[in-house]
């Protein structure tokens, strides 16, 4: 507490002068940082470091201590700013609560009440011989509680000037070695984040089962309020510490323990659900804001997570294989929301895909005459009876047992770190087990199957191979799925790494392919238009691209319409774009379109044809097509552009009507060959081709725009058709 006597003789005249000091301290820094006097800056250093081409050690031990030394003057920018802010805000506050103070003491003198050096209150009449005739009022006992609440009011509030400004000046006092890359940004932010943390620390530090609706609320709405703070953020996890806050997740998802405590009951059971997807949003966020802070207690956090994987964080007090919750489950659970740091993801996602695969294995069911499992995954193999039933209540269907859920939901929203983990081979192929490998099982809550059902009976979607499809197109474009920052990305070798692995991968599973990845796998090869169309139009023998991968993938993403749909139209990007490339002989752009055409229209045969009767009922194929535009597919091919959207729109229109003039009629053993209904792409390409290269084609034989360009383009498509079907074996 700060005491009257310490408040009234406060002198502010050095917190003035460090005030001004760290003001010009931050003017010299961002001359530093930022180069403001147009000389040498950090910011000047990191870009040439990133420019140099850096060979050998240096490439990765020398560039990288050079840009990270970079940045941390950009850091101690941030830190000064922030202290500056701190220090300037309680210099105002306590001027006011010391202003406050002598104004309270005067106006309690005008009512005869007397404050002494402790803040303590009396009455103070004059005796009647100095008073004399005057009529002088003693105050009532209603005006000395009035005076010293007020009193008491000011000291409270200078006590909390005085905490804020010790926590946050400490908060940056706590590195060793680097600046912290977040502060600050007023006084009266910092009293809130410190304020809100404190309390929601409390909240989390109780036993969840015990918590009431009103604090769970309580807990949401603290976080959500803070969203976007840092500082909050970081207080939060730290102040929880990793085990509490797996703990605490686990525990509040384990609904039957909630509703059995005595104090609970069944009252209430659907407003918790609510509050606990609420509660997995705003944790799980508060987290992953809290991953990026580059502090050495977040750095500890991380790495004790990591440690927790396949350890028990259900909380409960006795050692039991009831309700055993994996710290990879609640961890995963959370980072189905928010954005979290890439390496401590990249960490993360080897060490579950290391565990998985150590422990996954045969399992036999308890009881007389249980069956035995084969190849089951560890989250899995308890029985029912024996495990939580559901640890998520979000919009998702799953129970949220499967931490690879939101381990790759995490990955679609951090496109870098998806790269790293599906192009990564040590100390595992990481790709090699989430595409092929692992297996599945049905990750359904128990109530959402209806009675006398168990999860075998599940024939929907799986919800974590519809994140890993996400994450793949993360990895292989760059670019996020759910339409944060959606502009292409130009691609990288590790970009090609990753594209090149899911087509190894997913090939090898052949009619296994799952279904949750045709779609996203189909914009994933639109996004490599230009190396996909260079394969399948490819003479050389020497495709950039494994040809009966490709071959086999396309197959297995044709059996959806729409994303057969999604990589015609896409590859039309690329066929366009070698229009415009000013090759030396345009004529092997037309070419190759034409065989790129034959080589989808024979994958679509080998799809939907004639060796599944009619064609419509096993793959699924819709008598109504769905028009699909070309707008999204641009934002993930690099080099996309509002150049192409004209001819584009109007090939992809003549190619959804095509589509279903072709599915409405019989697929016969002639437009197996011929194709004649595909004439309308075909037309529209070489009028394209011929808008980019009328110079080049003029007088050239075999090349009138009357007739010779669609001759040159059909005759394309035709041999594609033929070479398809002969080095693919049909494609069986």
């Amino acid at each position: 507490m700060v005491t009257f006597q310490e408040l009234s003789d406060l002198r502010l005249g050095k917190l003035k002068t460090a005030v001004t000091d760290w003001e010009q301290m931050v003017g010299k820094l961002v001359k530093l940082a930022d180069g403001g006097d147009g000389g040498t800056s950090a910011a000047s250093l990191e870009k040439k470091a990133k420019a140099a081409d850096w060979k050998g050690h240096n490439a990765v031990v020398t560039k990288s201590f050079v840009t990270t030394t970079a940045s941390e003057f950009q850091d101690a920018v941030t830190a000064a700013r922030s202290i500056h802010t701190v220090l300037s805000g309680a210099h105002t506050r306590f001027t006011k609560h010391k202003q406050d103070l002598a104004e309270a003491v005067d106006r309690a003198a005008k009512k005869n009440i007397y404050v002494n050096a402790k803040g303590g209150v009396r009455a103070s009449v004059p005796p009647p011989h100095v008073a004399g005739d005057a009529k002088i009022e003693e105050p009532t006992q209603a005006q000395l509680d009035a005076v010293a609440k007020e009193i008491g009011d000011i000291l409270d509030a200078a006590a909390e000037t005085d905490r804020t400004t010790a926590t946050a000046l400490r908060f940056h006092a706590t590195e060793k070695y680097d600046f912290r890359s977040e502060g600050f940004k007023s006084f009266d932010a910092a009293e809130r984040s410190i304020k809100d943390s404190n309390e929601a620390v409390g909240l989390g530090r109780k036993d969840p089962t015990e918590l009431s609706n009103k604090d769970l609320d309580r807990f949401n709405r603290l976080l959500q309020r803070n969203a976007d703070d840092p500082v909050f953020a970081e207080r939060v996890a730290t102040g929880l510490g990793p085990d509490r806050t797996l703990r605490f997740y686990a525990g509040a998802a384990d609904l039957d323990r909630w509703q059995n405590n005595e104090a609970n009951g069944l009252k209430g059971r659907e407003e918790r659900t609510e509050l606990l997807a609420v509660m997995e949003k705003q944790l799980g966020t508060t987290v992953a804001t809290a991953t990026r802070s580059g502090s050495d207690a977040m750095a500890a956090f991380k790495e004790r997570v990591i440690a927790l994987g396949g350890q028990d964080v259900s909380g409960l007090s006795r050692p039991s294989t009831r309700s055993r919750v994996y710290g990879f489950q609640a961890m995963s659970g959370l980072m189905r929301h928010g954005v979290y740091e890439r390496e401590f993801l990249g960490d993360y996602g080897d060490a579950l895909v290391k565990y998985e695969k150590e422990n996954t294995g045969d399992v036999r069911d308890p009881g007389p005459g249980g069956k035995t499992r084969e190849n089951v995954l560890p989250w899995d193999k308890s029985p029912s009876y024996a495990r939580i039933d559901q640890l998520h209540y979000g919009d998702d269907q799953d129970a949220g047992r499967d931490p690879m859920t939101g381990f790759m939901k995490a990955l679609s929203r951090n496109p870098e770190a998806a790269t790293d983990f599906f192009s990564s081979t040590e100390p595992q192929d990481n790709a090699e087990w989430a595409l092929k490998d692992r297996p599945s099982f049905n990750d359904i809550p128990s109530n959402a199957l209806g009675h006398g059902k168990n999860a075998d009976d599940y024939k929907g979607p799986s919800a974590a191979y519809e994140a890993t499809g996400e994450a793949l197109l993360a990895g292989a474009t760059g670019v996020r799925p759910d339409g944060e920052d959606s502009r292409p990305v130009e691609h990288t070798g590790q970009h090609r790494k990753v594209l090149e692995g899911s087509l190894k991968h997913l090939a090898a599973r052949g009619d296994d392919f799952p279904a949750e990845l045709r779609d996203d796998m189909a914009k994933v090869l639109v996004s490599h238009g230009s190396v996909v169309h260079a394969t399948t139009s490819d003479l050389s023998n020497r495709p950039p691209l494994n040809w009966e991968d490709l071959a086999e993938v396309a197959k297995q993403v044709s059996r959806d319409q729409d994303a057969h749909a999604d990589l015609n139209v896409g590859l039309e990007v690329a066929m366009r774009k070698d229009f415009r490339a000013g090759a030396e002989n345009p004529e092997d752009s037309l070419v190759a379109a034409g065989l790129t055409v034959g080589f989808m229209e024979q994958v679509r045969y080998e799809t939907v044809g004639d060796r599944y009767g009619d064609g419509l009922s096993e793959i699924g194929w819709k008598k109504n097509w769905r028009y699909h535009g070309v707008g999204a597919l641009l934002s993930l091919i690099p080099g996309g552009g509002d150049g192409l959207q004209r001819g584009l729109d109007l090939g992809a229109t003549s190619l959804a009507e095509d589509e279903q003039k072709r599915l409405q009629q019989e697929l016969s053993e002639e437009n197996r060959t011929t194709f004649k209904s595909r004439n309308a792409q075909l037309a529209s390409l070489a009028e394209d081709w011929y808008l980019e290269n009328k110079d080049w084609t003029d007088g050239k034989v075999g090349f009138s725009a009357n007739s010779g360009i669609y001759n040159v383009i059909r005759d394309a498509a035709n041999n594609a058709n033929q070479d398809v079907g002969k080095n693919a074996g049909g494609l069986e």
